[in-house]
């Protein structure tokens, strides 16, 4: 019985709530933080649009955190939100082959962070995915947050209940159904945390932004 095929729920619309300012340093720098790494050689083979769901990493990091974190304070009710669009190598050995830190790039301006910040509400991911993830392919910040938005507001969003307390298998599926006939098994991943909760939703498509497999 599908109980997920008549109601859509997304958090992408053309309103949401908004910081009255942002923090004043945003700027994002590989070296100098732990883990990071440059790969500027791989050659993209598809893309893929990670989506966080807010509950389930609001809820992993501190209460101190979680009070400095826009995203999380409970009156703003995030749910799916963009983690990032990121360029893939088909069947990369491991995360260092994908392409990463392209070019060091300015702090965007606030004005540009918060016209997205309906699909991604933190300065700090604006900034540090676009010069992760998006300086590998795209030659502005404004080509990647537009592709990154119309694929978003491209997909039917299963609703917020479903995606709080379903299975992987479940949350899969419906956004399977909600998304036919393009969408298809192999280009949806989703991944749960340790609790059983959802954690992201990552959909795979080719350089033309058609579904493709998540290789």
């Amino acid at each position: 019985m599908c109980v997920y095929a008549a109601v859509s729920y997304k958090i992408a619309d053309d309103s949401c709530p908004l910081p009255s300012s942002l923090k004043p340093k945003y700027d994002f720098s590989w070296r100098s933080k732990s883990g990071e790494w440059s790969n500027t050689q791989a050659k993209t083979s598809y893309m893929m649009l990670a989506l966080s769901w807010s509950p389930s990493y609001c809820a992993s990091l501190s209460q101190s955190a979680r009070d400095q974190k826009f995203q999380c304070f409970p009156s703003n009710s995030f749910g799916l939100i963009v983690h990032g669009l990121w360029p893939q190598v088909s069947n990369a050995a491991n995360v260092r082959a994908h392409p990463r830190n392209c070019r060091d790039e300015p702090q965007l301006n606030a004005t540009f962070v918060k016209r997205y910040f309906c699909i991604m509400p933190d300065e700090d991911l604006v900034q540090g995915e676009w010069e992760k993830h998006g300086t590998c392919y795209y030659p502005a910040a404004s080509d990647y947050y537009t592709i990154a938005e119309y694929l978003f507001k491209s997909l039917q969003i299963p609703e917020y209940s479903l995606l709080n307390t379903g299975s992987a298998t479940i949350i899969k599926n419906a956004f399977l159904t909600l998304n036919v006939p393009t969408l298809f098994g192999s280009a949806v991943r989703v991944d749960m945390n340790s609790n059983g909760r959802l954690k992201e939703v990552k959909i795979c498509y080719n350089l033309q932004y058609q579904f493709a497999t998540c290789a």
